[in-house]
């Protein structure tokens, strides 16, 4: 199931597989046994991590009812939605990206201390390294405490923590600009329900004065979050083609991902535990940018 590139067939819509492990035998009256397993696996082209929870509700609805209270006539499918995505206006989304990286140089790359370079001709594998720390009980009480006393979120916290970040490591530059993932980009509420890929990676451009005190570098990250928020939906793809003189988008080699995680929210399905599993696969350029 991992490892099969002939699983999937996106030109004839084979998106998603099923795929039944038995332990031992299979049963005579088909039904699973302890140990065996149930393997859903789909192509990330219409799925999203926040569409594992959809899956999840849906599941759960039809094995514990036998049923599925869902309507392909009046209700939103991924495919309306992707045709309507298309037609639909996108002109203020346009003239407000067009804006927003002005003079921008996306080509430049931020002069951060490296220990090792990549060859610009070097192929993409797809693969990284994680490293993990942990602030500590104090400092991360101190951070809760300041975005909570000052009616701030803990995202938009982060991110000006993290420009100032930038800042320092490159000498002083004023302005940056870094990737931003949308790994939910349900802007509507009609989306929230909808099995897709609402993926989408947007630049979110700094522009400040080093002698501004921190309240005002928030607010003014506060200020382009929500903005760029609003605009979201503009497909990263199209924001490229605004400036075709650009042969090389370095501005998406460095991004930051805010993700909130609640290690208790243990999905099950009737008496069975159902696991998310994830690996490794090699993405190209073209597809990242998709």
């Amino acid at each position: 199931e991992k490892r099969n590139p002939h699983l999937f067939d996106l030109a004839q819509g084979l998106v998603f597989r099923c795929h039944i492990i038995y332990y031992k035998q299979i049963s005579s009256n088909h039904l699973l046994s302890d140990k065996d397993l149930l393997i859903f696996n789909f192509h990330h082209a219409l799925f999203d991590f926040p569409s594992m929870e959809v899956f999840h509700h849906d599941l759960n609805q039809a094995y514990t009812t036998g049923q599925l209270l869902y309507d392909d006539n009046t209700n939103l499918r991924y495919l309306d939605y992707a045709v309507i995505e298309q037609q639909m206006s996108m002109t203020g989304a346009s003239m407000f990206w067009l804006d927003a990286l002005h003079n921008c140089k996306l080509d430049q790359t931020l002069s951060l201390p490296f220990d090792r370079y990549r060859l610009s001709s070097e192929h993409r594998t797809g693969r990284g390294t994680s490293i993990s720390f942990d602030f500590g009980q104090d400092l991360s009480h101190d951070f809760l405490i300041h975005a909570s006393s000052n009616n701030i979120s803990i995202e938009h916290l982060t991110f000006a923590i993290y420009f100032i970040f930038l800042f320092k490591l490159t000498n002083g530059q004023t302005d940056l600009c870094l990737a931003m993932n949308i790994n939910n980009n349900r802007y509507r509420d009609e989306l929230k329900s909808i099995i897709g890929l609402f993926q989408n990676v947007i630049p979110l451009r700094c522009q400040f004065d080093p002698h501004w005190y921190f309240h005002q570098l928030l607010e003014h990250i506060q200020e382009i979050i929500t903005k760029s928020m609003k605009f979201s939906y503009f497909p990263l793809q199209r924001i490229l083609n605004q400036h075709p003189h650009v042969s090389k988008h370095a501005f998406l080699d460095t991004s930051l991902e805010y993700i909130s995680y609640n290690n208790n929210n243990i999905m099950m399905i009737g008496d069975s535990q159902l696991v998310p599993g994830s690996f490794l696969f090699s993405i190209n350029e073209d597809e990242i940018l998709s």
